[in-house]
C-alpha cells in the first residue's frame, strides 16, 4: 500500500468540435403502449425529467408500474425498466455520497475513509454516464433505427461513431454519426446539444472511463479522515452539478418528444375511433412534424 498526497486528477470540460451527421427518422408502433388495437399510453417514462427534478429537491423518483400484458397496455420498452432502476440507484448513491462526506466521524479510520470515498466516488461516475446511456436509449427504442444499432453503445459511441454502413464498404473511410444528435435535430435541438450538451457528456463519459471503469481506479491518497471527507464532498459537487446541466438538456429532449408522441397517439385512437381499418394504418410518424392523416 502506498501513501500518495497527490491531489485528484480532474478531466475539464473542454469545447470539442462534432462531427457526427444527423439522419432522418420516424415513430414506430413500439413507441407506443397498446390495448387491444387502441394506444393506451406512450411506451416511455420521463427518466431524465424526474432525475433532474429529484436532484434539486423539486420531485420524486417513479418505480415501474404494475407489470402488464403487452395487448393490455404493458410497458415493453427495456431500457425504461432498466432506466427506473438505475435512476434508483444513483439515488442511493447520491445520499450515500452526502451522508459520507458531510457526517463527522470520530476516531475514524484514515484508510477505510479512503477506501469508501474511493467506492463512492467511483458509483457516482458509473451511474451518471449510466442513467445518461439509458435515458438516450430509452427514446432511440421509440424510433425506427434498428436496436441492434444501438443497444451495444456506451454514451461515447451514441454521441459520436463511424457509420456502420461505410465500414462495411471496402476501402471506404466511414464518416461519423451521431445518434444524439439524430434524436435531438427534429425538435430543433441539435446545437444546444453540440455546442454544450454533448460536451458534459464527453466528460462525464471520460471521467467514467479513466477513474471508475476497465481498469482505472484513484489511487488511495491516505490522509485524515476529514480530509477524505472533504475530498468527496469537492468532487462529488462536481459531478452533481455536471449530472444536472446535463440531464436539463435530456429533459428538454424529452418533453419534447413525449409530447409529440402524445399528440400522434391521440390523433390516432381518434382516427381509430372513427372506423379507420388496421390495414390503413401504416403512418410515417416524422417527429416534430403534426400528424396529418391522409388516405390514398
Amino acid at each position: 500500500m502506498t501513501d500518495q498526497h497527490e491531489p485528484t486528477k480532474t478531466v475539464q470540460l473542454g469545447k470539442r468540435e462534432w462531427h457526427g451527421t444527423h439522419h432522418p427518422w420516424s415513430f414506430r408502433a413500439e413507441a407506443f403502449r397498446w390495448t387491444g388495437e387502441l394506444i393506451s399510453g406512450l411506451n416511455v417514462l420521463p427518466l431524465a425529467t424526474e432525475m433532474r427534478a429529484w436532484m434539486l429537491r423539486r420531485g420524486h423518483l417513479s418505480l415501474m408500474p404494475p407489470p402488464s400484458a403487452p395487448t393490455n397496455g404493458g410497458f415493453t420498452n427495456p431500457y425504461t425498466t432498466s432506466g427506473i432502476t438505475l435512476a434508483l440507484l444513483m439515488s442511493r448513491s447520491i445520499n450515500a455520497t452526502h451522508d459520507f462526506s458531510t457526517t463527522p466521524t470520530e476516531n475514524g479510520d484514515e484508510v477505510s475513509a479512503e477506501i469508501e470515498r474511493i467506492g463512492l466516488y467511483n458509483d457516482l461516475l458509473i451511474y451518471s454516464a449510466r442513467l445518461c446511456e439509458v435515458a438516450i436509449k430509452q427514446l432511440l427504442y421509440c424510433t425506427q433505427i434498428p436496436v441492434s444499432r444501438y443497444q451495444r453503445m456506451a454514451l461515447g459511441q451514441l454521441l459520436e461513431s463511424p457509420c456502420p454502413s461505410c465500414k462495411r464498404s471496402t476501402g471506404q473511410e466511414p464518416h461519423l454519426v451521431s445518434l444524439v444528435g439524430t434524436l435531438a435535430h427534429p425538435f430543433d435541438l441539435c446545437l444546444a446539444f453540440e455546442h454544450c450538451a454533448m460536451d458534459h457528456m464527453d466528460l462525464v463519459n471520460k471521467l467514467r472511463n479513466s477513474q471508475a471503469a476497465h481498469s482505472g481506479v484513484q489511487a488511495l491518497n491516505i490522509r485524515s479522515v476529514v480530509e477524505s471527507k472533504e475530498q468527496l464532498f469537492h468532487d462529488s459537487q462536481e459531478v452533481f452539478n455536471n449530472l444536472v446541466h446535463m440531464l436539463s438538456h435530456l429533459e428538454d429532449l424529452e418533453q419534447r418528444l413525449l409530447v409529440d408522441l402524445a399528440e400522434k397517439g391521440e390523433a390516432i385512437n381518434r382516427l381509430k375511433r372513427s372506423g379507420l381499418r388496421a390495414e390503413d394504418c401504416n403512418f410515417d410518424l416524422v417527429p416534430g412534424v403534426p400528424f396529418v392523416f391522409n388516405p390514398a
